[in-house]
């Protein structure tokens, strides 16, 4: 049982850095998404830097959200942080800001720069390690990506539970497929928690991307899919418990997404998410009505999913009505109706509609009835419930109707009940659920059905249900008695006299109308009724003809809010009227109101209308062509229509012709298209209004006539639709006529303004009353009115802001708040001059501070809009000019149209007014706007000003001003202002006198920025801006002021320094000021920024001149300071040996000039008072030089500096001699002073450095005497790293090295510690290595020691890896001499290496170094290694092979076997071979590949005699591999090769047996290629098939490569091929592929005969009826490719027209077969052999030309086609027509 300590050990173990184990190290810091492993070790963190600062650089152009972590991800500093330093809070607030960065780079990681970026946080930063969970969920989204794998790659091997089931796919190499993802994400509840918590920080943050939410989405929405699948497994109770802790586990993640509002994706998300619970298991009602208000939150960007996901939970619900706040966000949705008829396709909506018909009826009673009965109206009309449903909805609207259920009194006076039984009647007679409330009423109970029954026989007669049976006659008699009885009623109710009335269009109420209605209604279904009706004396239809009352009253029937059957009866009315009775009168009244009807939404109403457009139609053609253009009839209803007033004088007529032309041209050839779609007129009346139709008139007079139809057209409609009385009519023209702006001169908006100016006037609140009269939509009224409004017009703009400013309570918000909206879509259309004065007009209605609901309206939509329009530089410039000033009672100048004067005796107000600006002003910059800058210093003067005399802080004033100078000047590429607008001075006081690190920061920002436009201003003022950030901004430990810190000194130092060069050649004096104030800030500065900030001072100033003074500043500023003085180090570590050396000479000087009496170069950097301080500062600073220059990196970098070419080398000495002078003469000048003298002894002994190797030898063994362990290893490391670099003197180093090799060989028998073995042995292989040759005794002595149990037979791999590398070195110098020590080794070593192989745990440097050893062996003594040695080699590296260690161990390997073939003895090399042959072929093709390339190997480094000498062996070798297909394919097992491995094994056989080949003549291979043939022909016939197969392929490569010199070799194998072509099984796989095999070995021998081999009879005549033979198989198998090339080969080769005759009458036999394709074949291969042979094959035409003439006629398409093909051929072959042969 393991102790405590012991279990302390294990966990520090396994939590350690290996912060001693140098290995480890650099394996961790190979872990790269870029590099492979070995590359990735090699480099350094600046070559690294570099290249991902690229990338980073090139993210930040894409984003510039990535430039916040330019100050510390990726800042010069952060190549030093480590990690393993930090301490938790540091690591900790790493943590936040590395996972911000990688939320961000999610969305872009597929892009280089990306990958490059986030290169750099691995490699430094280790987020693969201690930020592994956010790290992988950040690719994870690209999981199917190469660049995953690379990732799994570098994952450690403790991870996080919730990746666990990555282990395979790590192993394997693969990425993991998404269904493993889902099905983890399900079952892992640590993975479903990261997965969830990650994605909602990276949405809390703004840093979502659609990659990761889609991911996100579906992924999670199919894992709860099968969370709730496997929650229904077990009894009912346990189902239930599992639902409920599903839902638990999700829910809080849907709330959070949900109340999100500025993340859709997120949204949509989650809607899926809960589409699935709902669907997969049954929510509480309280989960329901949550969810449900979630949804509705701000959802105006994801109404559509939002409303797929309502239907679906609404059908969950058992209550009818909806939650509050879900039916408030439905209401106010924007053609929801619209909305839902689309979701009907696909969901049943039927529950959440009547969740808002019963929400609506509940509302009923209050304010805005109308438009609730509105939308019950669309909602019903639409068609979207069952009948079932709307029989739900009728009975809730029945009892309200008929007074059953009592409402409350209404508010705005409005008759609720009676409009709610008007929509039920208008309803009951719909097309689209008139059937379905007549059928509900049927189900209904009995007292439901008889009030409705009721309400419609009260209005009409009841219609009955269809389908119903007509069975009981009584009943409908009593029906009609009623009906009679309601009619004559309702007549009975009329005034027998009309007063004056003379139009029912009047726009006074008429007192008659609406009994006339009523009675209309009633009668409307009756035509005696109707008959009767038309005839009662108030509507005097005698005088049609000369007064409009009988007109206007069906037309208003038909324009109002009855129900459709009652309209259409109005309009068959006039119909008929007009048709029957002959006119007198121009009726051209009518026709607004036709148009009204032809563009109503319902098809029997526009079927009606296109009847009496007909008629109208028909009645003036007659009359046009009776009276020609001579007709001038009467305008009936002109000056009388709309009342006896000035609305019917206004209205403009059209004159007879231009009526005639209107209806003949314009509306009747549409009337098809309009009955169909009722938008198609208005769209056909904007089309001519626009654009006119050409006429057959030409020339002038036709373009005049057509424009002045189309402005008289346009005049009359537009007089109609103002001056009417039915507010529909308007409704319903003015979208179109607002889309034609002018017609010719005649401008619309002046046509309308009329209609606009007395909207305006009206009110909201009488045009409201209005409105719901005629159940018109106000708000939709209003924006049409609006939308009259022109832009060109100024009068317009003035109408707008009237509207505006009437604040009256009549005017109502609604009016004042389209006028807004009306001029926002108008802006970019102004004048710039109205613009400007709109816009003052906005800002003072945004300043005015008024108590009343109407002036906080107007100031809150006048500062909406001002920041929403795009506002030009004008305009934003008067704002400013504007703007008060806030220094009362002080003259100043001030510009044009400035206020001089405070606008107000409060400055509150004041300074509100300039915020507002302000807030404008910032919103709104852009790059033309740098005229506004000057005004702007101005403000910010201003607001400087009273801030001294009033003592208040207007930071947000300040911020906002700032900021948008910031703005502009960014914005403008090359900004050229006015130097006198800028006030510098004014910035200055920004940063040292306000309080807000914001306005600091940001002032900053802008001096930075001015530094390079106007440079000459800042220099001026730059030492107090660099005070204030030594004392302020500089202590900020935020990025943002680390950032602006930096920027500023980018701008303003460099040109700081160029001011002082000017001035003056020793310009030490202005920097050592500027050094000084950095100096003192030293510690104020965040530690982890300091570096960066200095050296990027440094940089600036010029670190060669001037880096001396900053550290002796730093000296004498923290004298003896450890801090100080590591920071030093740091800091001069950053430069090279030069600057280093550099500093030395200028340092040194500075303290021989501190002790002249005068000084005067450290005058400015010390100060000191007396000679003995002097000297005093000087033992100071010297001791300071040498602990800077003592340091390791300083040594370091000089020796490496003095190693370079000899250009630099001569520019160090001589900065070195020089610096040895001054240090001499600063000894001698001081002899009595002993400090001095020591300092300058040890700078003088670091400077020169360095020990010769004899000493340092000694000194090393003196170190290992009595030392711990740690000393010892960095005794031995620095010893090893000594010698590895050749620093040695020639003969006394030698002696000194191999003296030591003894003491080192006893450390590594003797010591317990294993890194001191290895060390110390590597050592031994260094010394072996370098000076071996000199003492091979030695070296025996110590071969020994590492053949032993500590080094060779250690456990260790790491010692096995260095012995086994020493070894190598150890062959390489003995020789023959090692002989005696290979038993001892070689096979422990293979056996080793094997055994790991085997096991899989063998890595890549042992493997290395195994074959390192190997390869020694047989370079220096290869006669040692034969027989089982050999054999187990060979057997190793078939394992090594199959286990694909990588391809640099692949490397390895051939190089070793390479040496196998080229050093052992043939003999040996052949029998080895043949012995391992099974085993090769059992570890698989890759290794039996690589056992063929040994014998290629040994092949081509044999010559041709010896090569023929050992021909047997290698035949017999060659025959064993042409027997693989036979032995894999026979009998497939599990470890059967696939087909395309055999293939690759094949290759490499043919090419080795090629290579054989070419160094053996005929004599020795004729017969073993007759042997071959034989022994592929001499076995069962399966395993004929094989081996032919093989042979076969190879043949092909043999007759293509060795071409003609091998044709005889086809007499060999004629009969066998001849005998395969006619035994072709073709549905047999392999037959088929021998068949094509063999096809192809001849075509290929056909191609290459240069010696008439096939015209021999003997040869020719068994091929060629074998291959013509295979025609027969051409509906079987395709020919083109194999067959009929080879029969055009051999006819080539044949050569011969006796041969040729043959042929062709063979191949034309075959274009008589029943089977078409054989015909087709045939053809082509005629059509082939005429390509290749033209006139030659064509001299057999005569014979040919019969088939052709059948063929021509062929039944088969293709034949037939195929055959013309051939003819053409044969034409352009002859260069005639064979039309006439044919005949």
């Amino acid at each position: 049982m393991a102790t405590s300590l012991a279990s302390q050990l294990a966990n520090i173990r396994v939590e350690s850095t290996n912060a001693l184990d140098l290995k480890a190290q650099k394996k961790a810091h190979s872990k790269s998404l870029l590099f492979d492993a070995h590359h990735a070790a090699t480099q350094d963190f600046n070559t690294l830097f570099q290249l991902c600062h690229e990338g980073y650089q090139e993210i930040c152009q894409l984003d510039q959200r990535f430039e916040a972590f330019a100050g510390n991800l990726f800042s010069d500093q952060s190549k030093h942080e480590d990690r393993t330093q930090m301490t938790a809070a540091q690591n900790k607030r790493l943590d936040n800001v590395l996972e911000d960065f990688m939320s961000l780079v999610t969305g872009r990681l597929l892009l280089k720069p990306a990958v490059k970026a986030m290169e750099w946080l691995v490699r430094r930063f280790s987020v693969h390690l201690y930020n592994t969970t956010c790290f992988v969920l950040t690719f994870l989204p690209y999981h199917t990506s190469p660049l995953f794998l690379t990732v799994l790659a570098i994952l450690p091997e403790q991870r996080p539970t919730a990746f666990k089931f990555l282990q395979p796919y790590i192993q394997s190499s693969m990425t993991p497929p998404r269904h493993t993802i889902v099905h983890t994400v399900a079952h892992n509840q640590d993975l479903f928690n990261a997965f969830n918590l990650y994605t909602l920080n990276v949405c809390r943050r703004g840093q979502q991307c659609p990659a990761l939410l889609s991911f996100w989405s579906s992924v999670t929405s199919e894992a709860v899919a099968l969370m709730l699948d496997r929650s229904r497994l077990g009894r009912s109770e346990l189902q239930r418990q599992n639902q409920e802790d599903v839902v638990m586990r999700v829910m809080p993640t849907l709330a959070e997404g949900l109340s999100m509002e500025h993340v859709p994706d997120l949204r949509v998300g989650c809607f899926m998410i809960l589409t699935v619970l709902s669907s997969k298991t049954n929510l509480s009602e309280a989960v329901l009505t949550t969810a449900m208000d979630l949804i509705v939150t701000a959802w105006d960007d994801v109404v559509h999913a939002g409303l797929i996901c309502l239907v679906v939970l609404s059908q969950q619900r058992h209550a009818t009505t909806l939650p509050k706040k879900t039916f408030k966000a439905l209401v106010a949705t924007k053609q929801l109706s619209d909305d839902l008829i689309l979701l009907k396709q696909h969901y049943s909506v039927e529950k959440l509609v009547l969740g808002l018909v019963s929400g609506s009826l509940e509302r009923l009673g209050k304010r805005g009835d109308a438009e609730r009965l509105r939308f019950v109206r669309e909602l019903l009309e639409a068609n979207l419930m069952q009948s079932s449903f709307v029989a739900a909805a009728v009975t809730q609207m029945l009892p309200l109707s008929n007074g059953t259920r009592l409402l409350p009194p209404p508010k705005d006076g409005f008759d609720t009940r009676s409009a709610l039984a008007d929509l039920l009647l208008y309803l009951a007679d719909s097309e689209n659920v008139g059937s379905a409330i007549h059928l509900s009423l049927e189900d209904m109970d009995s007292e439901t059905r008889q009030q409705g029954h009721e309400l419609f026989r009260n209005h009409r007669p009841t219609k009955k249900a269809p389908d119903s049976p007509e069975t009981d006659e009584e009943m409908q008699d009593v029906d009609q008695k009623a009906s009679s009885m309601d009619f004559e009623e309702f007549v009975g109710r009329i005034p027998s006299r009309t007063a004056f009335e003379v139009s029912f269009l009047s726009h006074s109420e008429s007192y008659i109308f609406p009994s006339l209605a009523d009675a209309f209604v009633a009668a409307h279904r009756s035509p005696n009724h109707l008959d009767a009706f038309s005839k009662l004396p108030p509507l005097r239809k005698s005088l049609a003809m000369s007064e409009p009352l009988y007109f206007s009253f069906f037309v208003k029937i038909w324009c109002g809010y009855y129900p459709t059957s009652a309209r259409v009866a109005a309009i068959r009315m006039l119909s008929q009227y007009i048709s029957t009775e002959k006119l007198s009168v121009d009726v051209q009244v009518l026709l607004p109101y036709v148009l009204y009807a032809l563009a109503d939404p319902t098809a029997p109403v526009r079927r009606a209308a296109l009847e009496l457009a007909m008629a109208l139609a028909s009645f003036y053609s007659t009359t046009a062509n009776e009276n020609d253009d001579q007709c001038r009839l009467n305008v009936l209803g002109k000056g009388q229509i709309y009342g006896q007033g000035i609305q019917s004088e206004e209205v403009a007529w059209l004159p007879w012709r231009t009526a005639v032309e209107f209806i003949r041209d314009w509306l009747t050839p549409d009337l098809e298209e309009i009955q169909l779609d009722s938008g198609q007129l208005l769209r056909s009346l904007v089309d001519r209004l626009k654009a006119p139709v050409e006429t057959k008139e030409a020339g002038t007079n036709g373009q005049k006539a057509r424009t002045s139809l189309r402005s008289s057209v346009m005049t009359w409609l537009c007089s109609h639709v103002v001056n009417t009385s039915v507010l529909s009519l308007k409704d319903r023209l003015l979208p179109m006529l607002n889309k034609v702006p002018k017609v010719g001169q005649t401008s619309t908006f002046a046509l309308l303004k009329p209609l606009l100016t007395t909207t305006l006037a009206q009110g909201y609140m009488a045009l409201q009353e209005v409105c719901g009269k005629e159940h018109i939509n106000t708000s939709q009224h209003i924006d049409h009115v609006m939308e009259i409004a022109s832009p060109k017009d100024q009068e317009c703009v003035k109408l707008l802001q009237n509207c505006i400013s009437n604040t009256k309570a009549a005017a109502g918000p609604p009016l004042r708040i389209a006028a807004f909206h009306r001029l926002r879509n108008i802006w970019s259309l102004l004048k710039p001059q109205s613009q400007i004065s709109l816009g003052n007009f906005m800002l003072d209605l945004s300043f005015l501070n008024h108590s009343s609901d109407e002036a906080c309206l107007n100031q809150t939509e006048a500062l909406d809009t001002l920041r929403r329009v795009s506002l030009s530089t004008e305009v934003l410039q008067s704002l400013i000019e504007d703007c008060p000033t806030l220094t009362h009672g002080e003259p100043q100048k001030a510009a044009k149209r400035r206020r001089t004067v405070s606008s107000s005796q409060d400055p509150g107000d004041d300074i509100r007014r300039i915020s507002i600006v302000l807030e404008i002003v910032e919103a709104s910059v852009t790059e033309a706007n740098l005229p506004l800058v000057g005004g702007l210093f101005k403000i910010l003067t201003e607001i400087q000003g009273y801030k001294e005399r009033s003592g208040l802080e207007l930071h947000y004033l300040e911020l906002l001003a700032v900021n948008s100078i910031i703005s502009i000047l960014k914005f403008s590429t090359t900004p050229r202002i006015d130097k006198s607008d800028v006030r510098v001075d004014v910035l200055v006081d920004c940063i040292r006198n306000s309080s807000s690190p914001q306005v600091q920061q940001q002032a900053l920002l802008l001096v930075s920025i001015l530094a390079s436009t106007v440079p000459d201003l800042v220099i001026h003022n730059v030492m107090p801006i660099f005070t204030f950030m030594n004392s302020g901004i500089m202590k900020r430990t935020d990025d943002y002021s680390a950032h602006i810190v930096k920027q500023t000194m980018d701008s303003v130092i460099p040109r700081l320094m160029e001011s002082l060069r000017r001035r003056s050649k020793d310009s030490l004096a202005g920097v050592s000021e500027l050094l000084l104030s950095f100096a003192a800030a030293f510690e104020h500065v965040p530690a982890q920024k300091r570096l960066g900030l200095f050296r990027s001072l440094m940089d600036m100033i010029g670190a060669d001149e001037y880096l001396f003074a900053l550290l002796i500043l730093l000296e004498d500023k923290f004298p003896r300071n450890k801090r100080v003085l590591q920071f030093s180090v740091e800091l001069l570590d950053c430069y090279e040996a030069h600057t280093q050396l550099e500093t030395i000479q200028r340092y040194v000087i500075a303290i021989v000039d501190l002790l002249q009496p005068k000084p005067t170069t450290s005058a400015h950097l010390i100060t000191t008072s007396s000679t003995s301080n002097s000297q005093e500062t000087a033992v100071n600073l010297l001791s300071n030089l040498i602990a800077l220059y003592g340091d390791s990196r300083m040594v370091s970098k000089s020796s490496k500096a003095f190693a370079q070419n000899e250009r630099q080398v001569d520019s160090l000495r001589s900065i070195l001699s020089r610096v040895m002078v001054q240090i001499l003469s600063l000894s001698r000048q001081y002899p009595e002073n002993e400090d001095i003298n020591v300092l300058c002894q040890k700078l003088l002994d670091i400077l020169l450095g360095g020990l010769p190797m004899v000493d340092f030898v000694s000194t090393i063994q003196g170190l290992l005497n009595g030392a711990d362990v740690q000393t010892s290893l960095d005794a031995l490391k620095s010893f090893e790293l000594r010698l590895s670099k050749k620093k040695f003197e020639p003969v006394a180093g030698q002696d000194a090295c191999l003296g030591f090799l003894r003491q080192l060989t006893a450390m590594v028998r003797e010591s317990a510690n294993e890194p001191t073995r290895r060390v110390a042995l590597s050592c031994v292989d260094t010394i072996v290595e370098t000076f071996g040759k000199k003492g091979v005794g030695a070296v025996l002595s110590a071969t020994d020691t590492v053949i032993g149990a500590q080094c060779l037979g250690a456990t260790s791999e790491v010692m096995q890896i260095t012995s086994l590398l020493s070894l190598s070195t150890i062959v390489e110098v003995l020789g023959d001499e090692f002989i005696a020590f290979i038993p001892q080794t070689l096979p422990k070593c293979l056996d080793s290496l094997n055994s790991k192989i085997d096991d899989g745990t063998c890595s890549q440097r042992l493997h290395h170094a195994g074959y390192s050893f190997f390869s020694a062996l047989l370079i220096y003594v290869p006669w040692a290694i034969t027989g089982p040695n050999l054999d187990l080699l060979l057997r190793v590296s078939h394992g090594s092979a199959n286990a694909d260690l990588g391809e640099s161990c692949s490397e390895e390997r051939r190089a070793t076997l390479s040496l196998i073939a080229k050093q052992v003895e043939t003999k040996d090399c052949c029998d080895a071979l043949g012995r391992t042959w099974a085993n090769a072929m059992t570890e698989g093709p890759e290794a039996l590949k690589e056992h063929l390339w040994v014998l290629e190997t040994l092949i081509g480094a044999l010559s041709k005699s010896a090569v023929g000498h050992h021909s047997e062996a290698f035949a017999t070798l060659l025959t064993r591999a042409f027997d693989l297909r036979r032995i894999q394919l026979s009998n497939r097992t599990e470890d059967s090769y696939e087909d395309g491995e055999v293939d690759e094994v094949e290759e490499t056989t043919n090419r080795v047996a090629i290579a054989m080949i070419y160094k053996i003549n005929d004599t020795i291979f004729r017969p073993i290629f007759a042997q071959l043939v034989e022994w592929a022909a001499s076995s069962s016939a399966i395993a004929t098939v094989h081996r032919q197969t093989t042979l076969y392929g190879f043949l092909m490569q043999f007759f293509d490569g060795l071409k003609s010199i091998v044709t005889s070799y086809a007499g060999l194998i004629l009969e066998d091929a001849a005998e395969i072509l006619g035994r072709v099984d073709v549905s047999d796989s392999a037959s088929k592929l021998l068949w094509t095999r063999v096809l192809g070995t001849l075509q290929k021998c056909f191609a290459h005969d240069q010696d008439g081999f096939w015209q021999s009879p003997s040869h020719f005549s068994p091929i060629s009826h074998a291959l013509l033979d295979q025609l027969k198989h051409a509906a079987d198998i395709p020919l083109t490719s194999e067959l009929i090339p080879s029969i055009t080969e051999l006819a080539v080769a044949a050569d011969s027209p006796n041969h040729h005759k043959v042929l062709n009458a063979s191949i034309l036999k075959n274009t008589r077969s029943d089977i078409p394709a054989v015909r087709l074949a045939a053809v082509q291969c005629q059509r082939s052999l005429t390509n290749r042979l033209g006139e030659e094959w064509l001299a057999l035409l005569p014979e040919m030309l019969p088939f052709i003439s059948e063929l021509q006629e062929d039944d088969d398409e293709t034949v037939e086609r195929e055959t013309l093909g051939w003819i053409k051929k044969i034409e352009d072959v002859l260069g005639e027509s064979l039309t006439p042969m044919l005949q």
